[in-house]
């Protein structure tokens, strides 16, 4: 199947062709593992969950790389500021280490959570650190980078078509306005590859280079990890749009700078999601985690359903009634599927539709749509509906076929009301019979008369 995708680095929805014919390579860019990840930050995961799960689809072997940023990132993403994980530990007394390790593991299980698949490798930035001076070695043998006060920066005058990835070139260019003033840079867009530790402090993280004790600058380790894992050229790269003008334009620069290649064929960026207003951040103060969602009653599954009705390349308002209304049609469709019967034949047109809905740009609201017109058709019958609506899950990830177990999975004093009540319907005690179905009601549970005799079901999220 033809699947195209919005390339950011052509500005123009491209026919998808991998470099190898079977195989993708996929980076993303992971966290910075400084404070629990908000719905934010998680939707994007959605997201490229959901990409690589239909180029599995479509017989792809996807070789997914993630990094984990635990050192380097500073409050400003123009290399100006504190570290982050530097300033954590002071908010939370503990070692920078410590603080890495508690946010990695925070990370993990609120994708788990989302039904996100792991990446085929996770890479700490302190774990590359020594492959990350290598290939600053290489930057300062092409004299890409100069020494100044506070570390070496990379010279953006040197590369051609810096900044194309966000058409840089078409915005004005003044200190202060895309980056932090610093004098004795050559260039506004010039970044740090490596910084020194500061004279009268001692960091957590901190490694001898060639140039002095320090650490990676933010920008390096996506290079490194990606070409370490995927190559010079990989198939595509994904990470949130705010990205597009510091971010990968920097790691795009100075991969092309060492290997004298682009570094991926295809980046995809994701747009916020909207809060009170706002972008919904950390630094903000406006973000709200797996664990409030909870908390409120709401699964994380109806989450991830609220993501994938609107598309990534838009940006998501986030409000409770918009979740409450994703969660309570998550759970028709649960409900659905757990009346339909045990899945023998699936449509083959119906599946073809949501994957040409998909290969669209990664389309999950109309995906969303096609599954919802089998849901309401009459022209299948339910055996077909199940089968067809749970091979597209495969894509969607919603978990749908552990919710309809967990559904037909009914507590015993249920089983036993259910038991009385087809004794009261053949013995014709059709108030006995309703009584009983009130009672179920209110547990929860929904009962129905089928041609196939009593079925009911409870559906919990």
């Amino acid at each position: 199947m033809d699947i195209y995708l919005d390339n950011s680095l052509t500005k123009k929805k491209e026919l998808f062709k991998a470099i190898k014919k079977d195989e993708v390579g996929l980076y993303t860019c992971g966290p910075t593992v400084y404070n629990y990840p908000h719905i934010g930050n998680l939707a994007a995961y959605i997201y490229w969950d959901v990409l690589k799960r239909f180029l599995s689809s479509q017989k792809y072997q996807v070789k997914h790389i993630m990094n984990l940023t635990d050192v380097g990132h500073l409050t400003s993403d123009a290399d100006e500021g504190e570290d982050k994980l530097e300033k954590a530990k002071e908010r939370e007394g503990k070692t920078a280490w410590d603080i890495a390790d508690k946010y990695i593991q925070v990370f993990k299980d609120s994708i788990k959570e989302l039904n996100i698949l792991p990446p085929s490798q996770y890479l700490r930035a302190t774990e590359t650190i020594e492959q990350q001076i290598e290939f600053v070695k290489v930057l300062e043998k092409k004299k890409y980078l100069y020494k100044i006060t506070d570390g070496m920066y990379f010279d953006t005058s040197k590369v051609k078509k810096y900044g194309q990835l966000a058409n840089l070139d078409k915005v004005e260019q003044k200190e202060g306005v895309r980056v932090a003033k610093n004098p004795e840079k050559k260039n506004p867009t010039d970044f740090a590859v490596w910084k020194f530790s500061p004279a009268d402090t001692k960091r957590d993280m901190e490694w001898d280079s060639p140039w002095g004790k320090g650490f990676p600058g933010w920008h390096l380790e996506c290079s490194v990890m990606s070409q370490m894992t995927l190559g010079n050229t990989f198939d595509i790269h994904t990470g949130g749009v705010d990205h597009l003008t510091v971010h990968h334009p920097n790691e795009m620069a100075q991969s092309q700078a060492v290997t004298g290649k682009l570094q991926a064929n295809y980046w995809l960026h994701n747009a916020h999601i909207k809060f009170a207003g706002g972008k919904m951040a950390k630094s903000a103060g406006t973000f709200i985690t797996i664990d409030e969602l909870k908390k409120k009653g709401y699964s994380p599954l109806a989450f991830r359903y609220l993501v994938l009705q609107n598309h990534y390349r838009s940006p998501l308002n986030f409000t409770w009634e918009s979740l409450k209304a994703a969660q309570n049609g998550l759970k028709n469709i649960v409900t659905e599927l757990a009346f339909y019967e045990e899945p023998q034949i699936r449509n083959n047109e119906v599946e073809i539709d949501f994957y040409d809905a998909v290969a669209d740009d990664l389309n999950t609201s109309r995906g969303l749509a096609v599954v919802q017109k089998m849901i309401d058709s009459s022209a299948y019958p339910s055996h077909t509906k199940l089968k067809t609506i749970l091979d597209i899950d495969e894509v969607l990830g919603l978990n749908l076929a552990e919710l309809r177990k967990k559904a037909l999975d009914l507590p015993a004093e249920a089983k036993t009301m259910l038991k009385q009540r087809v004794e009261a319907r053949k013995k014709k005690d059709w108030a006995t019979a309703d009584s009983l179905r009130d009672k179920l009601n209110k547990l929860g549970i929904d009962v129905q008369d089928t041609e196939l005799g009593q079925k009911a079901v409870q559906v919990k999220l």
